[in-house]
């Protein structure tokens, strides 16, 4: 009895070395290079704007956006276009602090005439700014990263990340429809 326990605790001690990666999500492979699946741009040495357009232009169903700061107007334009000619579903969700300014209301307007939703709010914890600034396109292609949808960003030094996952695109997703769910249950506050 004794040299079964003991068999046990072995085998236990042995499980728990070799595969507590595997029980916290993470698997180590040194054979894959996550930068193999990854195209990434840095500006202001890249074009991230066409490189972020490029992105746009492969909806064929839908764009989620979630945006600190949005003042461009050629993505608002790619948005709208996307609308129109392809019937692609566009949604947004924009930073209250930053809609308060002149450049990002024009863009908010435009949106909001060619029928794209845009709700507009703060973080669920503690009133903060809502500082992503990501995009999800057809469930599949993901942007995120440092760069802002605004004039400037292409002259900041930023990065960009597109990744095509749709196991990555599910967790940008739910993230987004928490702060959608959250910012459209109340209203926010001036």
């Amino acid at each position: 009895m004794k040299r079964w326990k003991i068999l046990i605790c072995a085998l236990l001690v042995v499980s728990v070395s070799f595969s507590g990666g595997v029980w916290v999500g993470i698997r180590l492979d040194p054979g894959v290079d996550p930068q193999n699946h990854i195209a990434t741009v840095f500006t202001p040495y890249d074009d991230g704007l066409s490189e972020y357009l490029r992105l746009l232009d492969r909806a064929q169903h839908s764009v989620h956006i979630a945006a600190y700061s949005f003042t461009h107007p050629a993505i608002t334009d790619k948005l709208i276009e996307l609308k129109e000619k392809r019937g692609v579903t566009v949604r947004v969700i924009l930073d209250l602090s930053q809609s308060r300014n002149s450049h990002e209301q024009a863009q908010i307007e435009r949106l909001r005439r060619a029928g794209i939703e845009v709700v507009i709010g703060k973080s669920a914890a503690y009133g903060q700014i809502m500082h992503h600034k990501y995009t999800i396109v057809d469930g599949l292609w993901v942007y995120s990263g440092s760069w802002n949808f605004s004039k400037s960003a292409n002259k900041q030094a930023n990065f960009l990340d597109f990744i095509g996952s749709p196991r990555r695109a599910r967790l940008f997703l739910k993230n987004w429809q928490q702060m959608y769910d959250f910012i459209t249950s109340k209203p926010p506050s001036p």
